[in-house]
């Protein structure tokens, strides 16, 4: 074992962590920070259940957590120990202490922790999402580094494939538009999609969530002809709150929530991996 890792009993830890535990530090390695409601969102049946573990693997010295002022609500990314596993476990050489509070201070101070945050958001939506549905999953959830294979001049947020019961697959790019970019610079993105794939080893829509109606609607009036690629836009829906966690969450697999460039009316994620399977 590496000499940085053994500074404190890793035999120990292991023994009191469970597969979920791990689960949460790979997620955290690849996609640095969650919200609780993330976090129970993609990991625990309720709020009470997430709020104990979670508590138990800070005091662990795996997770670190931190409220960011006026949310009121925690962020979780990787603490040291949780660092030590996650390096170990891809065969990389442990970091240490103060190599784990510098890459911390990386990410709480980032001025592109919100827009990160709302991204893991979606895809925490989408895996509660498809739990309640029971006849689809999300089987692949990139990070913007992995998405980002095969694409030049592009860098998506993320990407990831829903695979429903019956066999068919969704794969797609994700974009999450804030509305700090102008419409130019937003059609400017989706060209460069068109244009910058290369040696892509499936196929993959283009998914862009946005934060309101006008932008959406500005976006497909001023959007080009939809040729040699699927783009579909929706306006974004947050993660409810985690009191909110028992009751239905928001259908944005199965509403017509979805408009896609060059289509006269919306659709569900379903209906375009219908559409994309013909």
């Amino acid at each position: 074992m590496s000499p940085r890792a053994s500074e404190f009993d890793a035999a120990a830890l292991l023994a009191r962590m469970t597969e979920r535990d791990f689960a949460i530090i790979d997620a955290l390695a690849r996609h640095k920070i969650a919200t609780t409601a993330t976090l129970t969102a993609l990991f625990f049946p309720s709020r009470r259940i997430a709020a104990a573990r979670l508590q138990v693997l800070s005091k662990f010295e795996l997770l670190e957590r931190f409220l960011v002022p006026g949310s009121g609500a925690h962020r979780y990314t990787l603490a040291w120990r949780g660092r030590v596993l996650a390096a170990l476990r891809q065969g990389q050489l442990a970091p240490t202490r103060r190599e784990a509070e510098l890459a911390f201070h990386k990410i709480a101070f980032s001025a592109h922790r919100a827009h990160k945050e709302e991204v893991n958001d979606f895809f925490a939506l989408l895996h509660a999402t498809a739990r309640q549905s029971g006849d689809v999953k999300v089987t692949e959830w990139l990070n913007e580094a992995e998405a980002t294979t095969g694409l030049m001049n592009v860098r998506p947020d993320a990407g990831g494939t829903l695979t429903w019961s019956d066999g068919r697959e969704l794969a797609f790019w994700y974009e999450h538009d804030r509305g700090t970019e102008t419409l130019g610079r937003l059609t400017e993105m989706i060209d460069r999609y068109r244009t910058g794939r290369i040696a892509l080893s499936r196929r993959r829509i283009l998914l862009i969530g946005l934060p309101g109606s006008r932008r959406l609607s500005n976006l497909l009036a001023a959007a080009p002809a939809p040729t040699g690629l699927s783009v579909a836009a929706h306006v974004t829906v947050g993660l409810p709150p985690v009191s909110a966690f028992a009751h239905a969450m928001p259908a944005i697999i199965t509403e017509p929530r979805w408009h896609r460039f060059g289509a006269t009316a919306p659709c569900s994620l379903a209906e375009l991996a219908d559409r994309d399977e013909r």
